[in-house]
């Protein structure tokens, strides 16, 4: 996975290298490119899925469910980087009716969030979900360039989540 991370166009040869194996180590559990996408989707979805258990999201008040995950998801940032940027297309193997079940911990955030009055009114599931990954992936970007280490990334998501990017009293009015 790391291999990959680093060099999506890699061929085979250069992903065995990077890993520390031999060509036909790698080529003897995975045929090809869509093999290996394929057990990188496993190893995302079971590396996912683990991370949500952990983050125990039905556990304490929504804000402190969501600042659980956000910590939780920020170490799975390569492997998601890799997923959600692979070419899907031409390598096949995405699974989305699984991916929606492994995600469902994050759907029931939103809603106990919407129920327990802290999730704002005109948010919806999907744009709740998009800017928690878009600000994940925010997050990511920031460590992996060195504009930030990896807690004040976290501190950077969990506080764009809970406040966006207003400071406290900025004038909120309509401007015409």
């Amino acid at each position: 996975m790391a291999a990959w991370t680093a060099d999506r166009t890699a061929p085979m040869s250069e992903i065995a290298r990077l890993a520390g194996v031999g060509r036909s180590t790698l080529h003897r559990y995975y045929a090809d490119r869509p093999a290996l996408l394929r057990a990188l989707d496993e190893e995302a979805f079971a590396l996912t899925a683990r991370a949500f258990a952990e983050a125990e999201p039905e556990r304490g008040t929504p804000v402190e469910a969501l600042r659980r995950l956000v910590r939780a998801m920020f170490d799975l940032g390569p492997v998601m980087n890799l997923l959600f940027t692979e070419n899907r297309d031409e390598e096949g193997g995405w699974d989305d009716s699984r991916w929606e079940r492994i995600h469902a911990p994050v759907g029931a955030l939103f809603l106990r969030g919407r129920r327990e009055g802290v999730i704002a009114p005109g948010v919806d599931a999907d744009w709740f979900v998009r800017c928690l990954w878009y600000l994940l992936s925010a997050g990511w970007e920031a460590v992996r360039e060195g504009t930030a280490a990896k807690q004040r990334a976290v501190d950077l998501v969990i506080g764009t989540l809970e406040h966006g990017l207003l400071a406290p009293g900025a004038d909120r009015g309509e401007r015409g």
